[in-house]
């Protein structure tokens, strides 16, 4: 059986998030677990609504995601040097 959807306003989790609220605060808020705002904070990284630096702080980041996001940069580096 699949757990219903929860939907959420973007708008408004990024106005908590901006005036202070932690991620206990927003599971409370939102009635989420711990892995359901980290799925939605990296969701909101995902499509575009704040950027990696605001939630850094935030998410639960593990090796290999900074090891793909390291080569994602070195990535882009070389594609800027060889134009």
């Amino acid at each position: 059986m699949q757990k219903p959807v929860v939907k959420i306003a973007v708008n408004q989790v990024l106005s908590d998030i901006r005036a202070g609220l932690d991620n206990e605060a927003l599971m409370k808020k939102y009635n989420l677990s711990f892995r359901q705002v980290q799925r939605l904070l990296r969701k909101m990284i995902a499509e575009g609504f704040v950027s990696p630096l605001e939630l850094a702080a935030r998410l639960c980041v593990t090796t290999s995601q900074v090891t793909e996001a390291l080569d994602q940069m070195k990535n882009a580096v070389d594609e800027l040097d060889e134009n």
